[in-house]
């Protein structure tokens, strides 16, 4: 873990309000179970999508988008598809796409 995760996740423990070591790292409201993935997506990121007219993506569309600006900014195939926890042949071939002006440029 880097030096800014630590810090991060060390700001987070202390803002929470159960401390307990049995406590949810990520709790729902109630703090009696965990954050739900479904139950953030439709409460909280959808509705700020939505606002900006990019309703129509999902996770797998933030997933894509992430292999993408990755692999564009230089990281190796084999960190971003450990990252990802996928193959690498998953994540060239699956979830990376190349970008509109790489595909023009190749048709040059």
């Amino acid at each position: 873990m880097t030096e800014g995760t630590r810090a991060l996740l060390q700001e987070w423990l202390e803002m929470l309000k159960d401390q307990t070591p049995t406590a949810w790292l990520f709790p729902s409201e109630t703090g009696r179970t965990p954050l739900s993935r479904d139950n953030l997506w439709r409460r909280s990121i959808h509705p700020r999508l939505r606002e900006v007219g990019l309703e129509w993506v999902n996770f797998q569309v933030l997933r894509r988008s992430y292999a993408t600006l990755c692999r564009k900014a230089g990281m190796d195939a084999k960190t971003r598809a450990d990252q990802m926890e996928h193959h690498v042949d998953v994540n060239e071939n699956e979830y990376t796409m190349t970008s509109l002006a790489t595909r023009l440029e190749a048709r040059r």
